[in-house]
This record gives C-alpha cells, sequence and structure tokens, in this order.
C-alpha cells in the first residue's frame, strides 16, 4: 500500500523510509522542510503543516497508509489533525511513534499526556491502526554531548532495554506485512538492559575517546537555569529527564517480539557500526 510518512525529515523516520522502501512500499514523504536532495533515491516529495488541513489532505491523495513520525510539536494536536484528514481521505491504516511509558497513570506529565491523547485519536478513529511504544534509542546518547562535554541529566536510576533506531524501523516495516498485528499497541524493547550513565559511559569511550569525564547536573539545578534564562527547550529538556527519574518502562516486549521478530542490535554492534560508519 501506497504509505505517507508525516515528519519524514526525523531522525526516527528515516530508517523506517529506508526499511519499508526496501520491502517495497510506495512512499510520499511529508514535512514542513523535506526536500528530495535529503534522499539517495527518488520519493514523491510534498511540503506542508502538520496543522494545516489542505497540506494533509494534499500529501493523503493516492494514500492507502500514513505512518506518523512527530517531534517538537504537540502530538495531541497534531494527531487529532491528521486523524481528521484521514477519515476524509479514506486512509485504511495509520502507525504512529509514542513511547515505552505512555500509560493512564502516567498523564501527570505534559509530553506523556500529548503522546496519550496522540493514542487516543487513532484508537477511536475507527481506522486500522498499529501503536509503536519504544524506549530509550541508542541514536538519543549523542544529544547528550554538547560542545565536547559529555552531560548527565538527574541520577537516572531506571535501567531501560536501550534499542537501536534501524531495529525499530525493520519491526515498523514487518509490522505492515502482518495483518494480525492491526489495532495493537506493542513495546519495543532491545536486547539488553542499562542504565544511562554506564551507557553513556561506554558510548562515550567507543565514540568520543577525547571525553574523559562525564558531568552531572541535578535536573533542579536544570530547571532554575532554565527559568532564569528563560530558554524554553531547556525548560522541555529539564522536565523530561525529571520525569524519567520517577518512571519506569511500562509493558512486555514479547507480543511485539513474537509477531515482528526480536531486536538483534545490541550496544556493540551498534556502535560498532556507528564508529565505523563515521
Amino acid at each position: 500500500m501506497k504509505t505517507l510518512i508525516i515528519g519524514a525529515t526525523g531522525l526516527l523516520a528515516k530508517p523506517v523510509i529506508h526499511h519499508l522502501d526496501k520491502q517495497g512500499v510506495q512512499l510520499c514523504l511529508f514535512s514542513r522542510t523535506v526536500k528530495a536532495s535529503m534522499f539517495e533515491k527518488k520519493f514523491e516529495i510534498v511540503q506542508g503543516d502538520v496543522f494545516n488541513p489542505s497540506d494533509l489532505q494534499k500529501a493523503m491523495d493516492g494514500c492507502d497508509a500514513v505512518h506518523i513520525s512527530l517531534s517538537r510539536v504537540n502530538e495531541g494536536l497534531a494527531t487529532k489533525a491528521i486523524v481528521a484528514a484521514a477519515k476524509q481521505k479514506q486512509i485504511k491504516l495509520i502507525s504512529t511513534i509514542t513511547g515505552c511509558t505512555v500509560a493512564e497513570e502516567n498523564r501527570w506529565f505534559w509530553m506523556i499526556e500529548n503522546k496519550y491523547q496522540a493514542e487516543q485519536s487513532i484508537i477511536h478513529s475507527g481506522i486500522p491502526y498499529i501503536i509503536f511504544r519504544p524506549t530509550w534509542f541508542f541514536e538519543s546518547l549523542e544529544l547528550m554531548i554538547q560542545n565536547g562535554k559529555a552531560t548527565m541529566i538527574g541520577k537516572q536510576l531506571n535501567p531501560y532495554h536501550w534499542i537501536a533506531a534501524d531495529d525499530y524501523a525493520r519491526m515498523v516495516a514487518a509490522a505492515y506485512k502482518n495483518p494480525e498485528v492491526r489495532n495493537k499497541a506493542l513495546y519495543i524493547y532491545g536486547p539488553e538492559e542499562c542504565l544511562m550513565l554506564d551507557m553513556l559511559t561506554e558510548y562515550c569511550k567507543k565514540v568520543h575517546p577525547e571525553i574523559k569525564r562525564i558531568s552531572t547536573i541535578p535536573v533542579g539545578v536544570l530547571k532554575t537555569i532554565a527559568f532564569l534564562t528563560r530558554k524554553k527547550e531547556l525548560k522541555e529538556v529539564s522536565s523530561m529527564f525529571g520525569y524519567f527519574e520517577k518512571v519506569k518502562e511500562t509493558g512486555s516486549p514479547d507480543e511485539a517480539n513474537s509477531l515482528l521478530g526480536k531486536p538483534e542490535i545490541n550496544f556493540r554492534k551498534w556502535v560498532d557500526f556507528s564508529t565505523n560508519y563515521h
């Protein structure tokens, strides 16, 4: 089926594009900044705003499915707009990525509330759906390196089953071929469990050996800095890490692993590939 990728320029959309294309899925790529030059292969490209109904409907013309991979927007409101357009265009399948802690009991945190509302819009749309709830990605480790320094925010004593974006994308592509996963929310966890500090330490050893020390900044201190500097992004980052100090992974990956195949990329495989690639 022809599939529209919404948020096509995002870090987690690109491997999904690769794996869906690899299995012969016809793709249309949509975002505000997407350009043909960003991809090695020629795809149908539509630039537009996810909050503009006419942009969405134009992008969905001739499409059978929609995969949502958004960041830096209100996912609840954006998904509501996408679902409305999908109903008008008679889309046959919607898939989206949310997160491993999206649950009723965690709606007190604004980020999870947005993702929860996004899920609910899809679940109650009447359109067959697949929801992917991954844990932390190895690719996010590089975001903890700024100006040649590695920084941990908060204590982060909850371990996570870190996953490679490529493993996640392979599972998304497998889901598109498997009718048994329709109308399911699937937890996507990697093969190994590790604390964030240990993972960042190993990452620095392998990818940034020039960094000999990892700094730690308490969440409260970062929130104070964000308040004083009035930096919205810093405020959001401090809130997010404060949330993960309190909340553990939820759910089980067993169903996803059974239906889509277990993730095989552990940290060593991923970092060896990353090192060789760079």
